[in-house]
């Protein structure tokens, strides 16, 4: 797998997110509903979603919050959601294909989506994709940001440190070519741990208020 000029990839139309299969139920679904693993129409409409939720919550109110919980829990509450902190990390350890205990993720999403309505629709799906997204990643750059600056781990040290695009045509960057198919690592230090292009993180804002918070008070509740 080549690893390539991560802003050139991360911005160009010719590289998409990898797709993943579709699913009725359990994390499978979840994947296939949120934007994180869509491109196109929609990634937009399903981006517009999170968009919409992180709007509601100021990035202000989860930076001067006295509380010293786990970063989903103070998230969940701004949103105004009641969900239990351990389904979501049962559905982020394996939210990424072929990462974690599918299973226990899968149990874990049917479980957010009877507490969150019962709907499998894409709204639901942005709701517990927002709160898995905030899961590892925020924890993770917590608990460097306690030892050193948190601008010194964004660009040293990301929580993801990278990412996955395939090539839809040929294409060719410097002196690398990239067959169409093929799919390529993009390496998210150096002022990118928040991507870039139209899968860039639009709660950037957020996670930075969240890691501030946590960083500078209790360790987060596991």
């Amino acid at each position: 797998m080549q690893q390539l000029p991560a802003e050139a990839v991360l911005t160009s139309p010719t590289f998409a997110v990898p797709g993943v299969p579709p699913g009725d139920r359990g994390v499978g679904w979840l994947r296939a509903s949120v934007a994180r693993f869509s491109s196109g129409e929609p990634h937009r409409r399903r981006r517009a979603l999170v968009v919409d939720l992180l709007a509601t919550v100021p990035p202000d109110a989860l930076r001067s919050t006295e509380s010293d919980d786990h970063p989903v829990a103070t998230l969940a509450r701004a949103l105004g959601l009641d969900v239990p902190v351990a389904l979501v990390a049962d559905v982020a350890q394996a939210y990424q294909p072929g990462t974690g205990d599918e299973p226990r993720a899968d149990a874990a999403v049917d479980r957010l989506v009877d507490i969150l309505g019962g709907d499998h629709d894409e709204a639901t799906a942005a709701r517990i994709g927002l709160l898995v997204q905030a899961c590892q990643a925020t924890t993770t750059l917590i608990e460097r940001a306690r030892t050193r600056p948190i601008d010194d781990v964004l660009r040293d040290d990301p929580p993801a440190p990278t990412t996955k695009r395939v090539a839809l045509t040929p294409t060719r960057l410097g002196d690398l070519t990239v067959d169409a198919g093929e799919v390529v690592l993009v390496a998210l230090a150096d002022g990118l741990a928040f991507g870039a292009g139209e899968h860039r993180c639009p709660g950037r804002a957020h996670a930075l208020a969240l890691a501030h918070r946590a960083a500078t008070s209790g360790r987060p509740e596991s």
